[in-house]
């Protein structure tokens, strides 16, 4: 089962655990729910409120799945006593963001629906301290490789056409010298024009 999943997303088979997949519901869904929440107060439009609470809900179940699975990460890969404190600052924030978005969500399954000032307010309080948790993540990956299995990295390639065009200029004015030079050692000799092969697969793309 495993294989077969690995040959048709190749990238999630690689991946140590879930926690990185799950981590952008929460991100997505509660940032969503802070703006539905202020534009329903500021146009004070029904289906807005709606939408804002729905978002907060699967943006509080997302977050439960993102903390219960970056609990097992945490035991799951290796790391130092420099990462540890990174992750453990991670794991707060995390916790923090889950709290306050359950606490949310518990006001409004007790009827208290309505968007009021102090819920956008609490509302971006979360979303910042979830950026906070979000740029520490970053770090631990980007940074140290936590969880990362490391590869060895290509030359410099150019992506812009101009390169590719300076590329296929530099190579055509390869080929022209290298032709000369041949014309130069051979035909005088032989009469006659050989051209000296020229491997493509040595220039790396």
């Amino acid at each position: 089962m495993w294989d077969l999943i690995g040959k048709v997303l190749p990238g999630i088979s690689e991946m140590m655990n879930i926690h990185p997949m799950l981590v952008h519901f929460p991100i997505a869904l509660l940032n969503g729910f802070v703006l539905m929440e202020l534009l329903a107060y500021l146009l004070k439009k029904e289906e807005l409120k709606n939408a804002a609470t729905w978002m907060l809900y699967l943006g509080t179940l997302g977050a439960g799945a993102t903390v219960t699975a970056g609990f097992f990460a945490a035991s799951s890969v290796p790391h130092n006593e420099v990462i540890h404190a990174i992750m453990t600052r991670h794991m707060y924030f995390g916790i923090t963001v889950l709290f306050i978005s359950l606490s949310l969500s518990i006001w409004r399954l007790t009827g208290k629906k309505k968007s009021t000032p102090a819920n956008i307010v609490i509302g971006f309080i979360m979303v910042t301290i979830m950026a906070f948790g979000a740029d520490l993540g970053g770090l631990m990956v980007y940074k140290y490789g936590v969880a990362v299995k490391a590869a060895p990295q290509p030359e410099a390639h150019d992506h812009t056409m101009g390169g590719h065009d300076h590329d296929r200029g530099q190579e055509k004015e390869e080929d022209m010298d290298m032709t000369g030079m041949t014309l130069e050692n051979q035909g005088s000799s032989t009469g006659t024009i050989q051209h000296e092969g020229h491997d493509h697969s040595s220039h790396e793309h």
